[in-house]
């Protein structure tokens, strides 16, 4: 048997194969015998007939039908004689028999890519941080008591903490009514952020069941738009007092009973999330340098598999797992495309380096994660122990995560302070091992 392989490009082979008569004899041989033991001869009970018989009569037809499977045995062969790790499954062709003298044919397939990657300490990237002032603590506070407000109900509106049920009414330059350009119940609270100064001052001090006429800026500059509401309700916004019960409400019976020590707890939350946040876009601004700093070919099955672990997801969060029929696959496709390309690179790359600094997981390094499942699940260490024991999935996101510390505490971090869009951007599941792990693929038939 000859073959040679063709490197097509980074990621894609070819390796053409060439099988004379003597070579394929021991594979029709196997075919004929396979089928012998099926087969239902006159004369002899079912797969009694002798082989020479069954050869004699069926041999050319069974040689032709069994190609196919001759292909696959030789590659299965050649895979794992020159210790080649194909992506996924192989695509049969240009198969050209000449009977009883020559057997050509290739098989495509891509591979991961080699390539060298850029240096990766010493990288620099910015880490946003937040100072969390008493400005901060008291808004934080002041939105924890706007989600448990109580309503009473008023004649006047006589400040901002009030909301107000409206009908209104758009009129023409006229001040007459224009059909069908009325909204009813409309509900408004003063003291929304979102509501403009003109509505909040045209709406001053209205009382249940007055009329007014408004005259409100238009979405075209320099033009303004009637309205005319009816005031049919008036609640005043009454927020939950800063005690001991509101304190305890809020962080479960956590102790708490000063003021004092009830903003520290807050402030102290915001710091942890505002960290968490600097966190992940350190995370976040080291995978997109590599991404930059690696020009990495990228296998189109990998970028496939993630594909379709994005439309999982999809199926995942409807009825039944099903699309939703409005549900434009193709289009989805295209778009997560970059996404998906841009994920693969940093999979290929986080393992190349994890080879290169031969990062790998131990017991302690699960023992924390199976301290904090226990905990968080309400189960005995024990059990989750021998839960992850074989868990490719833990080991996989422990990986990842000694990766990361390892990157973290190789760069050039520069702290810088936070703009109102620092955090807009960062998306906590850039580098999320569940979604930049590409699926595992079966060892690669010719089918």
């Amino acid at each position: 048997m000859e073959f040679k392989i063709n490197k097509i490009d980074a990621v894609k082979q070819e390796v053409e194969f060439e099988l004379s008569y003597s070579d394929l004899a021991p594979h029709f041989d196997k075919a004929i015998a396979k089928f012998a033991k099926i087969a239902e001869e006159r004369g002899f009970r079912k797969g009694k007939a002798p082989v020479s018989v069954i050869k004699r009569k069926y041999g050319d037809k069974i040689e032709q039908g069994s190609l196919e499977d001759v292909a696959n045995d030789v590659y299965k062969q050649f895979l794992d004689e020159n210790h080649v790790h194909p992506l996924g499954e192989a695509q049969l062709v240009d198969i050209d028999y000449d009977a009883k003298q020559l057997f050509k044919f290739k098989i495509k397939y891509e591979i991961k890519p080699d390539f060298e990657i850029s240096e990766y300490k010493g990288i620099e990237v910015n880490r946003t941080l937040q100072n969390i002032d008493d400005k901060m603590t008291d808004d934080e506070i002041k939105y924890m008591q706007s989600k448990h407000v109580t309503y009473q109900s008023a004649e006047k509106a006589e400040g901002d903490e009030y909301t107000i049920t409206m009908d209104v009414q758009k009129l023409d330059e006229t001040g007459v009514d224009l059909i069908g350009q009325i909204d009813k119940d409309v509900r408004f609270y003063l003291n929304d952020p979102q509501v403009n100064k003109e509505l909040k001052e045209q709406l001053a001090e209205i009382t249940v069941g007055e009329e007014r006429i408004l005259n409100l800026p238009a979405q075209e500059e320099g033009k303004f738009e009637k309205y005319r509401v009816t005031c049919k309700k008036i609640d005043k916004v009454i927020f939950p007092e800063l005690n001991e019960e509101f304190f305890n409400h809020i962080y479960k019976d956590n102790g708490i009973k000063s003021l004092q020590e009830f903003k520290a707890k807050v402030k102290q939350e915001l710091e942890s999330i505002y960290k968490n946040l600097s966190d992940q876009e350190v995370r976040n601004n080291i995978v997109n340098e590599l991404i930059k700093l690696n020009d990495v070919p990228v296998p189109d099955l990998l970028v496939e598999n993630i594909l379709n672990s994005y439309i999982e997801d999809v199926k995942n969060q409807n009825p039944k797992r099903k699309l939703p029929k409005e549900f434009d696959e193709a289009e989805y496709r295209r778009s997560k495309r970059v996404d998906a390309i841009l994920q693969v690179k940093w999979y290929l790359i986080r393992d190349k380096i994890i080879d290169a600094e031969k990062i790998e997981v131990n017991d302690a390094d699960l023992e924390p994660v199976i301290e904090a499942d226990a905990k968080k699940f309400n189960l005995p260490a024990d059990k989750i122990r021998t839960i992850y024991a074989n868990n490719q999935d833990i080991n996989y996101r422990v990986l990842d995560d000694k990766l990361m510390k390892f990157l973290i505490e190789n760069a050039k971090i520069k702290d810088v302070e936070k703009t109102d869009e620092s955090f807009d951007n960062i998306d906590e599941t850039a580098e999320k091992p569940k979604e930049t792990k590409p699926k595992k693929t079966r060892k690669k038939q010719t089918e």
